[in-house]
């Protein structure tokens, strides 16, 4: 298929924006408010000399305008200055070109539930973060093999407090971070406590240990529903909501069992992110209703099954994990996911003869029912769990193909992996598109992802803050 046919394609679905592509072309003259719904001043961009220009290529800014060819990205430090087609934008002398020619340009992709400190081997991960020295060696590693997977935006979903303490390190090697730090759970005296968790016991606790968070520099908060601690009071939950709320910051909750009052209650208390599928598994429209009116976003995570359950049965062990990732992966790290994968064959061979039990089936339920959220207009931003049980890092592509092949049109799912990312963080004002006054986070691919969701697998430049990220002579030849 041409890029004609698939612009053609794309016309369809959303022709109602056709009318404002000229004011997009005009970048910082006129162009369209971005996300938030603020247009930045014409002064504040003059003020910023151009150093960089993306020059032609196939342009897919996350917007949802309709894509166009022959485009230039006009870069301004680590600010987008300008957008629109060539000869509507003017290049100044001595800025640096990058020529785009066949290729696809795109925001810098947000990973909306990552964990730098898991790489995908479940409890084996210990194994390689047993030590202080280990643990940092994984999450510098992990940054970086997300970076060059295209991630320009991490969201950070539970650590223990090195990831903070390394913010500056992850972020000169890896993505932009946005991180929770650890988790809030209710105290539960014979409950593990781990690192990656914070206990409360009581509003006045609960609100002390926000601040306390706040206090070592979290991004946001989040809070751990599960069946494994008992769940918090709906006054605890609020005096969390509302003490992160007074400082500018948004609540995450994961949930899991017991499904539904786990659910009801962050709904119920106003969290601003819903992590994981157990609203889906409640199955209850006017749940979901509320997501809406409240504008609570939906991180269904629903890769991790595709990943655990189906992949193993699928693919032999030399097939797991498929190139680039398979090229840059250590390999102890690679032998780890094949013993990884091995056990939940086990697993799901005893499921399916004890319990009847159909993970295709299963996934196509999970999937259907994150369709009927979307149709009643539940927001969703993506991330697949990275980092957790043979979710390895530096393998976005994998759940960016996940959703198109599930049947999601390609540019919604682009937009789940860019816009909606930035709504869920609460940074849609300055990232997530590619737009004049946002950070200039983009990434080049060879291919046209509207027409073939595998392209994500040829990040062929990626561009942080203005910076293009120069592999080293080792990950070059990967």
């Amino acid at each position: 298929m041409t890029r004609q046919n698939t612009l053609l394609l794309t016309l369809t679905l959303i022709v109602s924006v056709w009318l404002t592509v000229p004011a997009l072309e005009m970048g910082g003259n006129g162009d369209p408010a971005n996300g938030s719904g603020e247009t930045p001043s014409e002064g504040d961009l003059a003020e910023l000399e151009p150093t960089l220009a993306i020059v032609g290529g196939w342009l897919i800014d996350g917007t949802g305008h309709v894509p166009y060819d022959d485009a230039v990205v006009l870069i301004a430090g680590d600010k987008i200055k300008a957008v629109g087609r060539r000869g509507r934008i003017a290049i100044p002398p001595g800025v640096d070109i990058i020529d785009a020619q066949g290729k696809t340009i795109l925001p810098g992709i947000i990973d909306a539930h990552n964990h730098l400190e898991g790489l995908g081997l479940g409890e084996d991960d210990r194994e390689f973060t047993n030590a202080p020295e280990k643990l940092k060696t994984v999450i510098l590693r992990n940054a970086r093999l997300d970076l060059l997977s295209g991630v320009t935006t991490i969201r950070e979903m539970g650590s223990s407090e090195m990831v903070l303490a390394l913010r500056e390190q992850i972020e000169a090697v890896g993505p932009r971070l946005f991180a929770a730090g650890p988790q809030l759970v209710r105290r539960e005296p014979e409950a593990p406590l781990f690192p990656n968790l914070l206990e409360f016991d009581g509003p006045r606790d609960a609100r002390r240990k926000v601040r306390d968070l706040i206090a070592k520099g979290v991004d946001f908060i989040k809070v751990r529903l599960t069946a494994r601690r008992p769940l918090p009071t709906l006054r605890e939950m609020r005096a969390i909501i509302e003490e992160a709320h007074d400082a500018g910051l948004k609540v995450a909750a994961h949930t899991d069992v017991p499904y539904e009052e786990a659910v009801r209650l962050a709904i119920e208390a106003g969290v601003d992110t819903l992590e994981h599928s157990a609203v889906l598994r409640v199955g209850d429209d006017l749940l979901l209703r509320e997501m809406v009116r409240k504008n609570i976003i939906l991180v269904p995570t629903l890769f991790q099954l595709q990943a655990q359950q189906i992949d193993p049965l699928l693919r032999s062990d030399d097939q797991l994990i498929e190139p680039p990732l398979a090229d840059r992966l250590p390999p102890e790290w690679l032998q780890g996911l094949k013993q990884r994968a091995a056990i939940w064959r086990r697993v799901i061979s005893e499921w399916r003869t004890l319990r009847g039990y159909d993970p295709q089936e299963a996934l196509r339920d999970a999937y259907h029912s994150a369709v009927r959220a979307r149709s009643l207009g539940v927001k969703l931003a993506i991330g697949p769990d990275t980092g957790s049980d043979l979710v390895p890092h530096g393998r976005i592509y994998r759940d960016l193909e996940f959703y198109a092949q599930a049947g999601l049109p390609p540019m919604e799912v682009i937009q789940m992996y860019t816009r909606n990312g930035a709504e869920a963080l609460g940074k849609e004002k300055v990232l997530g598109t590619i737009e004049p006054g946002k950070f200039a986070d983009v990434i080049l691919i060879d291919g046209d992802p509207l027409f073939d969701m595998r392209a994500f697998r040829n990040v062929v430049m990626v561009i942080k803050g203005g910076k293009v990220v120069k592999p080293t002579p080792r990950e070059a030849q990967q």
